[in-house]
């Protein structure tokens, strides 16, 4: 295997028609200087030709469609590579199209899609290499290099603990996309007394967008209001309000108690605790009840 004459194609500057239309191999590596998204686990990585290899696959009928304008262009519903490394960034996960029910595929938003392409472009290269016994030749691949973003037929003790997050990443509950609003079922017991509790079942099911939102370092939604008013109209003070969370703690909102809910339930996250330790982090809503996230 050590004398399989592997091709180079850079995205960034080589034709896509270079790469055959022929069945066999690839593998993916991490540029000089790149890394993979940080989900708190260490990495250990094997090289190949001197890069860090973090995936490896092969093409039935094509490998320039398959390893380029699936992985390249395409998106997460056609190709693993891309739904696990925006797993790693956080990006949330929406159905493919309008057969989720039957087939449970699923992609990320165009934005997310579009710069997702754009950083795997700058930070990804890929080795190709064409031949008929692509199956056989992918085990023994991932055998020696135990590419990190291979969960199928990855066995290896080293890197197990970083898999099965990622495996937990890419299962993650999917918000279906053509719902305007991703809340939905507000539970009336949260309806207690002198208003505690009013909005704990909203901002629980907002969790994960602001955990994702975190990781990727930025983002908004737009909640809107009408969800809100099911539950409690604040009338002329309205819903907006802003926080802002060093080293994981949240400040104590006094005269929000749409703020003071969102506070309790991320007290009650360890996961943002986690991710939330050492950054300054602010969450706000504005008046027309948008939701942004930003760290730093």
């Amino acid at each position: 295997m050590n004398n399989i004459a592997f091709t180079l194609f850079n995205p960034l500057k080589d034709n896509i028609e270079t790469v055959p239309n022929l069945p066999g191999n690839y593998i993916i590596t991490l540029r000089e200087d790149s890394n993979l998204p940080n989900i708190g686990i260490d990495v250990t990585f094997h090289t190949f030709q001197g890069m860090d290899v973090i995936y490896t696959g092969l093409a039935g009928s094509s490998l320039q469609d398959r390893d380029v304008k699936k992985h390249f262009n395409g998106n997460a519903g056609s190709s693993t590579l891309r739904k696990s490394l925006g797993c790693l960034f956080g990006y949330e996960l929406i159905p493919r199209d309008r057969n989720f029910d039957k087939n449970k595929k699923t992609k990320f938003n165009q934005e997310d899609e579009n710069q997702l392409t754009i950083w795997m472009k700058h930070n990804l290269l890929v080795f190709y290499y064409p031949n008929e016994n692509y199956k056989s030749l992918e085990e023994k691949l991932i055998q020696k290099y135990n590419p990190p973003l291979n969960l199928d037929k990855n066995h290896n003790v080293v890197n197990k603990e970083f898999r099965q997050k990622l495996s937990l990443l890419r299962n993650a509950e999917v918000r279906l996309a053509f719902s305007p609003i991703p809340i939905t079922n507000i539970n009336n017991k949260f309806q207690e007394v002198n208003g505690i509790g009013l909005y704990l079942e909203i901002w629980k099911q907002m969790q994960p967008f602001i955990l994702a939102a975190i990781r990727k370092g930025q983002d908004s939604k737009k909640i809107g209001s009408a969800i809100f008013k099911n539950v409690g109209n604040r009338k002329s003070s309205g819903y907006a309000f802003r926080l802002d969370i060093s080293d994981a703690v949240i400040p104590v909102k006094k005269g929000s108690a749409v703020a003071r809910d969102l506070k309790k339930v991320l007290d009650a996250n360890s996961e943002f605790k986690k991710i939330a330790k050492g950054r300054a982090i602010t969450i706000r809503m504005n008046s027309d009840c948008e939701l942004f996230v930003t760290t730093s």
